[in-house]
């Protein structure tokens, strides 16, 4: 499978996908600074961010769109045969152009001017699994998995590879004529209502002895045990035979026959089989993101929480706590951290909806600006 979806996005792997590189010497698209670079305009509606992480498989891209709490991306379909929005595209036209435009700007760095000049986008001739449609029938939106290519040098100039799209020119036209056709269906049962309401109202209940003589057509005739049954207010004895000859049911202290198959031992019940246990999940937190240190010495680095049963998916967090701090609404935690031990607690809620804490101690070794990059590592408690 090419592209792997979970619950955090789509899955882009290196051993399926090679990164693009961004200058001529390092780095490639999804680094921070070219990545700030490029989303920091129009782009951003067209290219949703990527992570770059690593597993026990290896080194992948992780691409995600976050709308609210739930992620669309991993939700979505290729292109295809399905045309895009005409509007769309000429907004990623427009998008491209403006970036252009940042090469004739005068703060423009030269790595930066090199970059720009040399941007490219995924071909969909050759990779059509890149461009995909993410959201409702009635919303869509085109979304470029960029910055990889699973066909070596296939990728094209930003404006080249748009020009390869095909629009929908009916979309909007299509999109009219289903909320009118939803509109009329809505309508149709109260158009119904007011035709009908008053013949419905003016209609005479029936009479009482005329119902009863229907429900007494439709019983069946009385058994001649049946008939001799005394009323319910007669008195019962305790068990036998009533002077008609009808069997009564023995009273409350009588005996009663076992069934067939039950023993009649009250302490040998039935043996039931014991429930099967569910399998014990384990938390831990780990690292999934590590960059640069900074001037300072800080180590900037990224923590989830990874269970067993899904080790490349996040836990939701509902606190994190360190150093003194706590924070709230953030599944990963992004810190700067010195170099030093630094204990850290999340605060998650298992299967059954209880608290629990999870804690590991994290080293961090700080080194030397872009000659040595330092490491953070991370122990569970």
């Amino acid at each position: 499978m090419p592209l792997q979806p979970t619950r955090t996005g789509l899955l882009a792997r290196a051993d399926e996908y090679q990164p693009l590189r961004a200058f001529s010497q390092t780095g490639c698209y999804w680094d921070r600074v070219a990545q700030q670079l490029i989303r920091e305009g129009g782009f951003a509606e067209f290219l949703p961010p990527v992570e770059s992480e690593e597993d026990e498989r290896g080194k992948f891209g992780r691409f995600h769109l976050d709308a609210g709490r739930k992620e669309l991306l991993s939700r979505s379909r290729p292109v295809g045969r399905r045309g895009i929005p005409a509007r769309q595209l000429e907004r990623l036209q427009k998008a491209i152009e403006d970036f252009k435009l940042k090469a004739n700007t005068q703060r423009a760095q030269p790595q930066n001017l090199e970059f720009i000049e040399r941007f490219k986008l995924p071909d969909i001739a050759h990779d059509p699994e890149l461009y995909r449609l993410a959201g409702p029938w009635w919303n869509r939106t085109l979304q470029i998995l960029w910055g990889c290519e699973r066909t070596c040098d296939s990728s094209l100039p930003a404006a080249a590879a748009a020009g390869k799209l095909r629009p929908d020119k009916f979309y909007n036209l299509r999109r009219a004529l289903t909320a009118l056709l939803l509109l009329l269906l809505l309508l149709l049962p109260a158009w119904w209502l007011c035709s009908n309401g008053s013949r419905l109202l003016s209609r005479p209940p029936r009479q009482t002895s005329q119902l009863d003589a229907e429900r007494n057509a439709n019983k069946p005739p009385k058994t001649a045990t049946e008939a001799a049954r005394p009323a319910s207010g007669a008195p019962a004895s305790a068990g036998g035979t009533t002077a008609t000859g009808a069997t009564r049911p023995p009273s409350e202290g009588a005996s009663l026959p076992p069934l067939p198959g039950v023993p009649s031992n009250p302490s040998s019940g039935v043996t039931l089989a014991p429930s099967a246990t569910k399998p014990k999940i384990t938390w831990q937190i780990v690292l999934c993101g590590q960059e640069q240190p900074e001037a300072d010495g800080t180590m900037n680095d990224a923590l989830e929480v990874r269970s067993s049963a899904d080790a490349l998916s996040p836990v939701p967090v509902e606190a994190w706590r360190f150093e003194h701090q706590s924070i709230t609404g953030h599944d990963r935690l992004q810190t700067k951290m010195k170099g030093g031990v630094h204990t850290v607690r999340a605060i998650i809620r298992d299967a059954s909806g209880n608290r629990a804490e999870i804690s590991a101690a994290v080293t961090v070794q700080p080194g030397k600006i872009i000659a040595t990059p330092g490491k953070v590592s991370v122990k569970q408690r």
